[in-house]
């Protein structure tokens, strides 16, 4: 058991009981460290007490007292991120740098200097007025705030070594085939993560001294306002890593902490899938292409947010990409540049959102329109009245299931007789993680898998065992599971006498015309494309005990299981 501060001191003759217990009565009135009471009291020094508090964390000691460490040491550190970090390289042993630092509590820094390093680092404790002395005569005085910082790290370069942290951590996210960025401050730490195959993995955990000066820099790459620490923000950079070309999608929000960062990183330069990648089966395909080369109408893609809707409907752009017709698109943001198609980003602040630019379109004689996203009546109202007017229109919203799209409609104050006029279909998906290829392995099926896939004992069935291409996860990559849903004449009459929006959504489910999420699922996993987990992640499905015969009744799927 580790001892003491006070039993370390009395132990070396440094104090006395008395001055201890006075020190202790003191901790009781102030929020005080002990060893600060006692140097307070004048029981002791300083420098006493932080040999103590090294022998107390197993560090060794230095003491920078009128001490200048090797100039060819303190250059290896940026004067910022010494005085950042409260850091002053002082020796070499054994291969490994020593840096001092004045809180044995601070051990996370380690990594950090690591990182900024590239060698092995050990920390020493030091006192921290020797230490502040050390710093002031190595790199001049500490001039670093919020704003300053900010602007040092936009000028400054490659050397600077934020500009190198953020440098690193999105070549990482690239060369992991990361989705988003998660930046996260904490009271004692700063923690980053990378999303991958739809699932959240810590890449690194630093100092929270590092946050400041990091969101700064990245406040000011995306032209957000650094001052401003209340309020949400959203902007964008433009990052090129390993040669390519990034869309960075910035979203800022204050927390207790401080503010999380959250980054969308979309590649300007990857390939957009083609109808046939989209992981649509062969009904499906044929159905899907059967509706968007109608001349007229509504089509909805919906799903959580991070469910492959867009590229579902780029897909279908590319598709109608030809040069008799004109297509044009209304996005927030533009995420991907097609050649051949307008593509236009709204701009609330100017009053350019997606109603306005809608109607701006009809007057722009297009046959293919896309509205990003169908968030309120006005729009919906505007989309589905340049459906009724010789344009395809596709569109998306955020619903559970295919048939929840017409009551997300009524919701909005749609009236059901002009969906039931314009709306053609609706496809509803999910992404899967996709089975690793290098490493999936054949075994038999056991009992979930006998249960969820209606498989024999007998049969065989693919399972993730982990690789070095897919990182030991199993999966690489994602695959979509569809649902969908054709609107044809029963259903646009159930939907005009329905009387509450849940007898279309029974209708719909009762209907010949609709396939569910379910089936779709279960072929993928039995194709050996994921696994039976993957299925129970984005689908509910009652799986029955060991004692029941009974069949699996489907219900419906997880609210968000894609939520970037």
């Amino acid at each position: 058991m580790r001892k003491k501060l006070g039993e370390i001191l009395l132990a070396a003759g440094a104090i006395t009981e008395d001055q201890l217990r006075a020190a202790l009565a003191l901790q009781k009135q102030r929020t005080v460290l002990i060893g600060q009471a006692l140097v307070e009291q004048g029981a002791t020094d300083e420098l006493t007490v932080f040999r103590a508090l090294a022998k107390q964390a197993r560090w060794p000691f230095v003491d920078l007292a009128e001490r200048t460490p090797p100039r060819r040491l303190t250059e290896l550190l940026d004067g910022k991120a010494a005085w950042e970090l409260e850091a002053l390289p002082v020796a070499e042993k054994d291969g490994a740098l020593v840096v001092a630092v004045a809180d044995p509590h601070k051990a996370v820094v380690t990594d950090t200097l690591h990182f900024l390093l590239d060698r092995e680092v050990v920390l020493a404790l030091a006192a921290p007025s020797a230490l502040q002395a050390a710093l002031t005569r190595v790199y001049g005085p500490n001039e670093a705030i919020a704003a300053p910082a900010a602007r040092a790290e936009s000028e400054g370069g490659e050397e600077s070594p934020i500009v190198r942290l953020v440098n690193r951590m999105f070549d990482e996210a690239v060369d992991q085939r990361a989705s988003d960025i998660h930046i996260e401050p904490f009271a004692d730490r700063m923690r980053i993560r990378y999303r991958i195959d739809g699932r959240l993995k810590i890449a690194a955990e630093h100092p929270v001294d590092v946050f400041a000066p990091l969101i700064s820099h990245l406040k000011v790459s995306g032209g957000l306002d650094i001052a401003e620490k209340r309020r949400p923000q959203d902007g964008r950079i433009e990052h090129r890593s390993l040669g390519r070309d990034l869309d960075v999608r910035v979203s800022v929000l204050p927390t207790q902490h401080g503010q999380t960062c959250v980054m969308r990183l979309l590649d300007r330069e990857a390939n957009l899938l083609s109808l046939p990648d989209l992981g649509l089966n062969e009904q499906a395909h044929a159905w899907f292409r059967r509706l968007i080369e109608r001349p007229h109408g509504l089509f909805l893609v919906t799903g959580p947010t991070g469910s492959g809707k867009t590229t579902t409907l780029y897909a279908a752009l590319q598709t109608l990409n030809r040069p008799d017709k004109k297509i044009l698109t209304v996005e927030d943001p533009v995420e991907y540049r097609i050649p051949g198609i307008n593509q236009v980003q709204v701009h609330p602040g100017i009053g350019l959102d997606f109603s306005r630019v809608l109607r701006a379109f009809l007057r722009q004689a297009p046959n293919v329109v896309l509205v990003g996203e169908i968030r309120d009546r006005e729009t919906a109202e505007v989309a589905i009245q340049a459906s009724l007017t010789g344009h395809i229109v596709f569109s998306t919203v955020h619903t559970n299931d295919a048939p929840s799209a017409v009551t997300r409609l009524l919701d909005m104050g749609v009236p059901p007789f002009l969906i039931a006029t314009s709306l053609q279909g609706v496809l509803a998906q999910r992404l899967m993680r996709r089975l690793c290829t290098d490493c999936a392995e054949e075994q038999a099926a056991g009992v979930l898998e006998q249960q969820i896939l209606g498989l024999s004992a007998k049969e065989t069935i693919r399972r993730p065992r982990g690789c070095r291409r897919c990182n030991g996860t199993g999966f690489h990559g994602r695959i979509g599971a569809f649902e969908w849903l054709e609107i044809d004449e029963k259903l646009r009459e159930a939907l005009f006498q329905a009387k509450d929006p849940n007898d279309f959504v029974r209708a719909a489910e009762a209907s010949s015309h609709w396939h569910p999420l379910l089936e779709d699922a279960v072929a993928k996993a039995k194709q050996g494309q994921t696994s039976v987990e993957e299925v129970l992640r984005i689908t509910k499905v009652a799986v029955a005990s060991e004692d029941e015969d009974g069949p699996m009744s489907p219900v419906s799927p997880e609210s968000n299981p894609d939520q970037p």
